[in-house]
Formats: structure tokens, C-alpha cells, sequence
């Protein structure tokens, strides 16, 4: 799998670009922690942050990130409740939802992390695009699939998409209780549970690769690595700082018309 290109701007704020996304013609990042100089760059929405954020220090990183992907977009991005329903862009700020499905290419369909797994999917034959927001409920839930579904209702067919998945925390950092184990196994995702003592790991990028695979991507249409964000330098991590962390953001924008 493609490794994400790092990519650090003019005033040193580093974000994540996937070569597919970017070779199909799609604007997109996945944020990190790194902002301007150096700085925390906390992208939770203003007046909501864990890290108790000021609003305007917010609202400047959500423009700052937005122009990083395109000047004439802005971030739509749902309350997230980790299921599987679908928001549009246009509604999106205002809905509960972990996914957000784009054909606007004024709204930039965005979803937030700080473990969970974030994945930007696009059609390249009508330039439509979903982002997901995956936590291991949603990926139980399957919302890989649920946002290749929607793609293929709206006419696009799984060898049309391609999907970048960002980072995440990684498998040696993901204890889990036996009852999420178990519940991995049941959705058929038994290979990426890890059995260990005390208690079993779960790999959330391998499960989140697996769920595309299945539902009809190939192997060369997913791009991403599997950056650990507990243990990588740069990155928010909702298990290392026991809630107390920030949150980045993953948004792509579709095209103005079909290629």
C-alpha cells in the first residue's frame, strides 16, 4: 500500500496527501498536530475542544486547513456519534453522522479523529466523494461499505473509487476488552485481533483496508499507511491523553464536473 506524502506549507503546518487522490485529481489532506511554527494545531470545532481550544485560535486552524486543500471551500463536517448514517455536506454542520458525502465542490466533506480511523473515498468517473469518520463500532458497523454504497447508488460502480485511509492508533497501542475481540471475530474481522496477554490488540487500519477490499475495491484503489497516532510524534491521541487531546481533521473535496 502507498505510503501518505507528508506534506509541510509555507508556515510549517504539516498535513498528510494521498498520491492516488491526488493523481485522480482530488483536493484533500489529513491534518495533523503540527501547526504554524511548530504550534498545536487543534482542529475540534469552536467552542467544543477537549484541550479547551479558544474559539478564535479554532476557527483561524479551520481556515488555515481548508486553504491548505482549496481556497474557495469550506469545512463540512457532522457531529459525529460513531454509526454508520450519512450526511450531505450542505446539512452536515448541523447533523448527527459519521459520514459526509459530497457533489459540491464548494464544502469540503471533512470528518474529525484522534484514533479512530478516517477514510476519503472519491469516484473518478463523476467526481463525487464521501469522507468517513471509523471508530471499532463503525468498523464493526461496516462504514467502509455503508460509503460504497452510497457511491454506487449515486451511478459510480467499486473499480471507479479510490480510497486513502489516514492515520489512526495503531495495532500495539489498541488493548481492547474480550468483548470487542469477539465482536471483530463475529464481523469477520478475526485476522486483525491480535491475541496478547493480558488483553487482545486490534488492528483498525488492517480492519479498515479489509472493509474496502470486500466491498469491491481493489488493492492498488487504497492509499495510506498505517501511522500509529499514540505513538508517533505530531499526532493527537485520544487513548495516550486520556481524552484530553485535540483533533484533526480529514477532508476531501469532489470535482466541478465529471473528467
Amino acid at each position: 500500500m502507498p505510503s501518505l506524502i507528508h506534506d509541510d506549507l509555507a508556515d510549517g503546518t504539516r498535513v498528510l496527501r494521498s498520491a492516488l487522490l491526488l493523481d485522480a485529481g482530488f483536493d484533500h489532506a489529513f491534518s495533523t498536530a503540527v501547526g504554524p511554527n511548530g504550534a498545536r494545531f487543534d482542529l475540534s470545532r469552536p467552542g467544543a475542544s477537549p484541550l479547551d481550544s479558544p474559539p478564535n485560535e479554532l476557527t483561524a486552524n479551520l481556515r488555515r486547513f481548508a486553504a491548505a486543500i482549496a481556497d474557495d471551500a469550506v469545512i463540512a463536517s457532522p457531529r459525529q456519534v460513531h454509526g454508520t448514517a450519512i450526511a450531505g455536506a450542505d446539512v452536515a454542520e448541523d447533523t448527527e453522522a459519521d459520514l459526509v458525502a459530497s457533489a459540491d465542490p464548494s464544502l469540503l466533506a471533512a470528518v474529525r479523529t484522534a484514533d479512530c480511523v478516517p477514510i476519503l473515498l472519491a469516484c473518478r468517473r463523476h467526481g463525487t466523494v464521501i469522507a468517513v469518520h471509523a471508530g471499532w463500532r463503525g468498523l464493526i458497523a461496516n462504514a467502509p461499505a455503508a460509503a460504497v454504497r452510497h457511491l454506487v447508488a449515486g451511478g459510480s460502480t467499486p473499480d471507479d473509487l479510490v480510497a486513502a485511509i489516514g492515520p489512526a492508533i495503531g495495532g500495539d497501542a489498541f488493548e481492547v476488552g474480550p468483548e470487542v475481540a469477539e465482536a471483530f471475530a463475529n464481523a469477520g474481522l478475526a485476522d486483525t485481533v491480535e491475541p496478547r496477554s493480558p488483553r487482545p490488540h486490534v488492528n483498525l487500519h488492517a480492519a479498515a483496508q479489509r472493509l474496502l477490499r470486500d466491498a469491491g475495491l481493489a488493492a492498488d484503489a487504497i492509499d495510506g499507511e498505517p501511522i500509529c497516532t499514540a505513538s508517533t510524534p505530531g499526532f493527537f491521541s485520544h487513548r495516550r491523553d486520556r481524552g484530553r487531546t485535540g483533533r484533526h481533521l480529514s477532508a476531501i473535496r469532489c470535482w466541478h464536473e465529471p473528467r
